[in-house]
């Protein structure tokens, strides 16, 4: 474990320098975005109140958990890159609108969904249209890592100017796979939602099925980018190793 590892990544040399003021709205949006989470309780005055606030902790869980992906991505690039062109400012401006819009499907969904697992009684609203809520959600998370997607492709587009060695190239790469993966999955979903009929309801399913897959892709993807990592860095050592050898 390196000083460099322990700051950021151990193969990555972080460019961005102090928190920009441009990270500094980011982060007072996704801290608005998680305020939104929760503005909706009240402080409860009665044992059925707090039993209600408690079983919105699961769903709470989830999607702050979400939020903090999200914004790790959006750090992640900053610290990486340190870019703030025109380009950069639009999409970043792009990314906080689409999170403040993406959090109320967010935490709707998954009020139904964990209310459903445990019986309650706001697992079942009366007026849900499956198919939409669910377009409307993919949708938005096909959008937000779409926009990740693009950050990170304009700064590997400029990888010479950045000064990215090898290391840092192969993981620009691997997180625009991520990103891929995330929006193929939403994709995936939009589209077995949109397949969904009174007489075939399957797909509706299946479309919330589809990210259980999610977390076995970005492992696979990850394994088998970490593996090819160290075998480009091993080569590299040995070819450095010879050439010393041949002085």
């Amino acid at each position: 474990m390196t000083l460099q590892a322990l700051r950021g990544e151990r193969y990555f040399r972080w460019r961005g320098g102090d928190v920009s003021r441009l990270e500094g709205l980011t982060d007072a949006v996704m801290a608005l975005a998680m305020t939104l989470l929760i503005v909706s309780f009240e402080v409860p005055s009665t044992w059925m109140e707090m039993r209600s606030v408690f079983e919105q902790v699961p769903v709470l869980l989830i999607c702050f958990t979400m939020m903090v992906m999200l914004w790790f991505y959006n750090f992640q690039f900053h610290r990486r890159f340190g870019l703030e062109n025109f380009y950069t400012v639009v999409l970043n401006a792009v990314f906080m609108f689409l999170v403040l819009i993406y959090v109320y499907p967010l935490k709707f969904l998954f009020t139904i969904l964990v209310g459903q697992a445990l019986g309650g009684e706001r697992g079942n609203p009366g007026d849900i249209d499956g198919v939409s809520m669910m377009v409307i959600y993919s949708s938005g998370v096909v959008a937000i890592f779409g926009v990740l997607f693009l950050m990170n492709l304009h700064a590997y587009k400029h990888r010479d100017i950045l000064e990215l060695d090898t290391a840092e190239r192969h993981l620009t790469r691997a997180t625009l796979r991520e990103h891929a993966i995330h929006m193929g999955f939403g994709l995936s979903s939009v589209v077995l939602a949109l397949l969904a009929s009174a007489d075939r309801p399957w797909p509706l399913a299946a479309s919330g099925l589809v990210y259980f897959g999610v977390g076995p892709a970005q492992g696979f993807a990850g394994f088998a980018s970490g593996r090819k990592l160290r075998a480009t860095l091993a080569r590299e050592a040995e070819a450095a190793k010879a050439a010393m050898e041949l002085e």
